[in-house]
């Protein structure tokens, strides 16, 4: 790993930890990591651009690590606000570029609006950013998570878990990615849940007559 996004890593993870805002503050969440999802999201962003020109990959890179920098255990509705005011006092603080650090900023401020993400004048980092954030934690990752969510919610059976995923992961949504790997891969997870619905649905015997006994 790059070392300077190394030291980027660490100094987020110090940052969320002392605002409290590594752990969802949904109780039937406690699984979910902020700090992980922020590693992901850098993941999932090197996936989407690499191979592309025009990209200015320092900048998308260090606005996926520092993204959700806000968070904390309430009043999450303005993180993004909060993450770029947080990534400003960091940047003035190791004396960044300071046409870089707009930049940044600017990405990690408007992270969230992803009506934006098909708008003419939208960068392609800020797209990028946005299609990375969406991509986490679906597929096999969101059937994961809508299992441990129904377990914490102690339900009673494999028959809800499965309605649980219907009404979640496998729900009916338009494709929302912009770029041509993006689309592929949404699809991709997409077909995943359908996939494993299905074999549920028939392992479960939902809708056969002896289900309703």
């Amino acid at each position: 790993m790059n070392e300077k996004y190394r030291k980027y890593l660490i100094y987020v993870k110090q940052y969320l930890t002392e605002h409290k805002g590594i752990e969802s503050p949904n109780p039937l969440h406690p699984f979910r990591s902020r700090f992980q999802h922020s590693i992901r999201v850098l993941h999932w962003c090197r996936r989407l651009a690499e191979g592309l020109e025009g990209v200015d990959k320092d900048a998308l890179y260090t606005a996926a690590i520092f993204h959700d920098i806000g968070y904390e255990n309430r009043d999450n509705e303005h993180h993004a606000q909060r993450s770029a005011l947080a990534f400003r006092a960091y940047a003035r603080q190791q004396q960044m570029d300071e046409e870089f650090s707009r930049k940044v900023e600017a990405l990690i401020a408007c992270h969230t609006d992803k009506n934006r993400m098909r708008d003419a004048d939208t960068s392609l980092e800020m797209v990028l950013l946005m299609e990375a954030d969406l991509l986490d934690e679906e597929g096999a990752m969101g059937i994961v998570w809508d299992c441990m969510t129904m377990g914490n919610a102690h339900a009673s059976s494999y028959a809800k878990a499965y309605y649980h995923i219907m009404e979640s992961s496998n729900k009916e949504e338009p494709n929302p990615m912009v770029t041509e790997r993006a689309r592929k891969y949404w699809d991709e997870k997409k077909e995943i849940v359908a996939i494993f619905s299905r074999v549920l649905e028939d392992d479960l015997m939902i809708g056969s007559e002896y289900f309703e006994i």
